[in-house]
Order: structure tokens, then sequence, then C-alpha cells
């Protein structure tokens, strides 16, 4: 479970800044501070919720730094894995997951296992989101790390706005309700992968 907490400081060529913006920090609220919360939160909530015997399986948490480079951390984790990659039954993370609009969730990567469907369908239907759907488990973040080696992976995101690797993404743009939401279905989703006694093909 995890999500990058790098960004981009001062500007570099991905930067999006006007030359009003520019020498100005790019303070990435919503890429990735959002993502960095999600998964502290859910941490925090997983660990509370956790009864002895519960789990089928243990859980790493796991923040990324060199995402914006190229996928340097996660890369680097999966190259030197700290337990055998055929031990790690899913991957989840959070990317972009602080400007919820009109109640739409974006879930990518779902093509990277068959069991990925009925398991989100199951638990939104309490978390109600107006869900969009992306197979492709080819994206230019982090789970792109896990996919390529078997690893059944799914992208939370938001989606993508005019802020988006500008200086002007700061923390009073993010929609702190909508995060806390997510954050309920990631917890409800990620606690059925570690107590169900099938794994994710």
């Amino acid at each position: 479970v995890g999500g990058h907490f790098d960004h981009l400081g001062y500007g570099d060529s991905s930067s999006r800044m006007t030359a009003e913006e520019e020498g100005s920090v790019h303070n990435g609220a919503d890429d990735n501070a959002s993502g960095v919360a999600l998964t502290l939160e859910v941490a925090e909530a997983l660990v509370s919720a956790r009864r002895e015997g519960d789990w089928k399986r243990g859980v790493i948490f796991a923040l990324w730094s060199g995402e914006e480079l190229g996928l340097l951390g996660s890369g680097h984790f999966a190259k030197n894995p700290p337990v055998p990659l055929e031990q790690i039954t899913a991957y989840f993370n959070f990317d972009m997951v602080g400007r919820l609009k009109d109640n739409r969730l974006i879930l990518q990567a779902v093509g990277s296992s068959s069991g990925w469907r009925k398991l989100i369908e199951m638990k939104n239907l309490k978390a109600g989101f107006q869900l969009a759907i992306e197979d492709d488990p080819y994206l230019p973040t982090d789970v792109s790390s896990f996919y390529v080696r078997k690893i059944p992976c799914l992208n939370f995101f938001t989606g993508s706005h005019e802020l988006y690797h500008r200086p002007g993404d700061d923390p009073e743009t993010l929609n702190y309700e909508g995060l806390f939401r997510i954050s309920e279905l990631a917890f409800r989703m990620i606690s059925e992968t570690l107590t169900q006694d099938d794994r994710l093909d």
C-alpha cells in the first residue's frame, strides 16, 4: 500500500508553471501529499481495526521517492524486495486523490486482475462513488513497477486539473471530506484482500 512523496521542488522540465510563477515552490498538495496522507490514514485504520488472527497475509506500507523522475523508488523496491515478489498478492497505489469533484473517483489498472471488478462493486455499494473504471495497467505512476512483475495493482485517482505540476497545487485546493471518503473505501478493499482465502489472479 503506498504512494510517492516526491514532487518538483522549484520546477523541472515537467513543470507546467507560467512565466509569472517561475521560481516558485511546487508544494504538490494533490500530487502527491494527498496520496501520502491517504496511505497514512489507511495504515492507522488497519492497525486500529486488526484483531489477532484476522489477516491471512501481512501488509507493507511504503512511500516512494523518485516517482517524478521515473518510478525510481518503487522500481528499486521491486528489484530489491524485502520479501519475495511472489508473496505480494496486490499493490494499492494512491496518486493525486485530493481533488474529488462531482463524486467521481477513477480506479485505474483494473485490468491487472479479473478479481478487481467484483471487489470494487461490492465495496463501493456503501461508499457510493460515481466510479470511472480504467483497465490499462501501464500508467505513469508506481503501479507500473509492480504490474510488469505480474502483481495485481490498483491506482486511486481523482483526475488531473489546471494546477497539476504548477506552484498553485496548495493545501487549500483539496477536498478533505472526499479524501477521507476515499480512505474508507480503500480501507474496506484492502481489508478484504488481507482476510480472504483466495489471492487475486
